[in-house]
């Protein structure tokens, strides 16, 4: 977890299947679930939760609903000026479906309490039914299980005279699947207020649905099955509830790729969840058959024809199976350029938080960047995940803008106070989990800076440090088989001879090092190179003549060992042809002809020049030849020919 993230967690009486934040953000959390019709026990219940506070997290209001009827499976809310109005999915009885009378649809008032600045004697918030009703056409089937499985409202807009939202339901459990959209300016919809119904093609379930803003009074519709993502947008008229609708029919934008021909037709991955990054944009995640994964990816829709996949990610190897998906939009910029935050829960109990960067000039987003990893978030499964909406801060009046004749007046500050926003999970196991994520201005310098959780400075960062480990890891790899294949070798020309050859020649030239049989053919070429002259070749002192011996193809050659004072005092010489180099030197003897003396002037130079060592006894030096070579007749010692 990030160590800028804080978290706080608490556990409610009843399974939590439902939650959705405060439209404008004011630190409040509606959750809804329960036990379900004649569960003894287990209450249904809507709570509201006050997540102001970073650490903690407190119930201000809360609702006991029928134990008679289902408990609450979807919320979403309307923002108020002290509270909200809360759309629900809640199941009628048994009895009354069975008598073709189901009000799924229900609305709350939620009022809120005062906050601890205003702090009176009624400290407690308030949750009253305002109504019901069912959206859905009636179910002919007596034992239908059909229920309000998905419901989502446009965004919120945070303006003075507010804002006109619409909403959409989709059932769950259904024979044949259906997908109302609604009027959401009343507290309670009614059919009146319904814009259209969709049944989605051969009663396929929709698995997930958003809705976006994309004008004036236009909206976006996009839901997705299993196999394949719909959108259509509606121009709506709400004094006089007329809709126009862009096509007339949802129109499929995207499907799943059949696979080969050779491979099973069920192989082929299956939508989860979707949402808006814009009304161009749309966020899809994905989970692989066989729980071998999930994905992430990105679709750009057009105002006619198919949408293009954009971006594609898998998420980590430990999401065998993905649950659930939200997204937060930040703030533009002037140029409208935006930061998007994308929060996505696993199977494995694990939430993955992501940033995305939006540039508008060149209409692309960036990749996916990780920002959190938690795991084991809750006892049990997650049943949901969502994520605050964020509304740029009212900016305070800049130093230019305030005009004053006293100097002393403390000017007003560049930035609002700290901003935040809120990620959300709950489970089966009665868990509710939020975590406050800090956001900071792009340019600190700029008072009118949009906001991002993950700045490019950072990002930079990652990218420099995993360049350089990406670099780093290859080096050190080479260094460590330097290390066992030539032992004896310095720090320093190790280092020299692993680095590429470019970067090799800016140290100078390179040192040969020793060759070791049994490297293979890539060592072998490194040996012939060194005998293949017919000039004799002079061998750095660094090498001894044993790692010389071991050289493949050595006995067709010799070393010559002889005086040089211009270096070591010793100079080893290879040569190809052998019997060539007798019949030059006829004068040569072998080691075994040497006298004592000039045997132990020659052991003494060779050491000192690192070409010999006691340890490796006489037993290297066996069979080579003296000579009366190059002017060192009379000296204290004479050349050396090796014989190989």
């Amino acid at each position: 977890m990030s160590p800028k993230v804080s978290f706080a967690k608490t556990t409610l009486p009843f399974p939590i299947f439902a939650a959705d934040f405060d439209p404008f953000n004011r630190g409040y959390l509606v959750v809804g679930g329960g036990g379900g019709e004649g569960r003894s026990g287990v209450p249904n219940q809507i709570a509201v939760l006050d997540v102001q506070d970073r650490s903690t997290i407190s119930t201000v209001a809360e609702i006991d609903l029928s134990r008679d009827e289902d408990s609450v499976q979807s919320l979403a809310s309307l923002a108020t000026q002290d509270g909200l109005i809360t759309f629900a999915g809640i199941n009628s009885s048994q009895t009354n479906q069975n008598a073709g009378k189901n009000d799924h649809f229900r609305s709350f008032e939620i009022k809120y309490p005062p906050r601890k600045k205003q702090k009176t004697d009624e400290e407690k918030g308030h949750v009253n039914s305002l109504g019901r009703n069912s959206l859905f056409k009636p179910t002919p089937s007596a034992k239908s299980e059909t229920y309000q499985r998905l419901l989502r409202l446009s965004p919120a807009q945070k303006r003075a005279g507010g804002s006109r939202r619409i909403g959409a339901i989709a059932t769950g459990l259904a024979k044949k699947s259906e997908l109302v959209v609604f009027n959401a300016t009343t507290s309670t919809p009614g059919s009146e207020d319904i814009i259209t119904r969709i049944e989605p093609d051969g009663g396929a379930e929709v698995a997930d649905l958003d809705v976006a803003t994309a004008g004036t009074d236009e909206f976006s519709v996009a839901y997705c099955t299993d196999y394949n993502i719909y959108e259509q947008t509606y121009q709506y008229d709400f004094s006089k509830k007329q809709v126009q609708k862009m096509p007339n029919g949802p129109r499929r934008i995207h499907q799943m790729p059949f696979p080969d021909a050779t491979e099973n037709p069920a192989s082929r991955p299956k939508f989860r969840a979707l949402r808006f990054l814009d009304s161009q944009n749309v966020v899809a995640l994905l989970n692989k058959p066989g729980r071998t994964g999930s994905e992430l990816r990105i679709y750009h829709l057009y105002p006619t024809g198919p949408a293009i996949m954009t971006l594609q990610m898998s998420l980590p190897s430990h999401i065998k199976q993905a649950v659930s998906l939200d997204v937060c939009a930040l703030d533009t910029d002037k140029k409208g350029n935006r930061q998007s935050v994308v929060a996505v829960a696993g199977q494995d109990i694990s939430i993955e938080i992501y940033t995305i960067n939006y540039t508008r000039n060149t209409d692309t987003f960036s990749r996916f960047r990780s920002y959190q990893s938690s795991k084991n978030v809750h006892p049990q499964q997650m049943t949901k995940l969502c994520l605050s909406p964020f509304h740029s801060p009212a900016r305070a009046q800049g130093p230019d803008s305030q005009p004053s004749t006293d100097e002393k007046k403390p000017k007003a500050p560049m930035h609002p106070g700290p901003q935040y926003i809120r990620l959300a999970s709950v489970s089966y196991g009665n868990t509710v989990v939020v975590d406050t994520l800090p956001l900071s201005p792009l340019d600190p310098k700029d008072k009118d800076s949009r906001y991002v959780l993950s700045h490019p400075d950072d990002e930079r960062f990652q990218r420099i440090a995993y360049t350089y480990f990406a670099f780093l890891i290859p080096l050190l790899m080479a260094y460590l088989v330097h290390f066992f294949m030539y032992p004896e070798v310095s720090v320093a020309t190790r280092l020299i001879n692993v680095l590429p050859e470019p970067v090799r020649h800016r140290f100078g030239t390179p040192v040969p090092l020793p060759v070791a049989q049994s490297f293979g053919s890539a060592v072998h070429s490194t040996a012939s190179s060194i005998v293949a002259s017919d000039v004799p070749t002079a061998v750095p002192g660094q090498q001894r003549l044993a790692d010389l011996l071991s050289v493949p193809g050595a006995e067709q050659n010799a070393l010559v060992v002889r005086h040089d004072p211009a270096n070591t005092g010793v100079a080893v010489d290879v040569h190809p042809d052998k019997q060539a180099l007798l019949a030059e030197h006829a004068e040569a003897k072998h080691w075994h002809e040497l006298s004592d003396e000039h045997k132990a002037e020659w052991k003494r130079r060779l050491k000192a020049a690192g070409y010999w060592v006691e340890s490796e006894g006489e037993r290297v030096l066996k069979g080579v030849m003296f000579s009366t070579y190059a002017g060192l007749v009379g000296q204290a010692a004479g050349e050396i020919l090796r014989e190989l």
